[in-house]
């Protein structure tokens, strides 16, 4: 199960009804399941790399606005004030912390057949190696 401080931070990066085309937010995309598979498959530079994201997030990024930590004490305008702060940071691996939440957001946000529906992007109906998805 997925952390509420780490929902919070995603909910963030992602929230629901941000645009008309794309309305669907991290809630209605099923991040659950996504990170569960995630944690199951993914390396685990990248799995200690997402938990030290989404720990930079909670406890780095209210200090680059003047605020105290965690972020999960802010309203949705704060934290988002705080997440953008990370990406104007004068340090390279903060600016990297948000950017791999965002990879994970993303990559998440692409394989929701909602997402891709509403851009008219197809389902892939064969992995790259040509076998057929099971």
């Amino acid at each position: 199960m997925l952390p509420r401080s780490t929902r919070i931070i995603l909910h963030t990066l992602l929230p629901s009804q941000s645009h008309a085309v794309l309305p669907y937010g991290i809630d209605e995309i099923g991040f659950e399941h996504f990170y569960a598979e995630l944690m199951r498959t993914a390396t685990t530079r990248l799995k200690i790399v997402f938990r030290l994201a989404v720990w930079c997030a909670l406890w780095i990024s209210p200090l680059l606005i003047g605020r105290a930590p965690p972020l999960t004490r802010y309203e949705d305008a704060t934290r988002a004030r705080a997440l953008a702060a990370m990406a104007q940071s004068r340090f390279y691996l903060v600016r990297q912390m948000l950017l791999v939440l965002k990879l994970v957001v993303g990559l998440c946000y692409g394989a929701d057949p909602s997402v891709r529906a509403a851009l008219n992007y197809p389902v892939a109906t064969a992995t790259p190696e040509g076998n057929p998805r099971t």
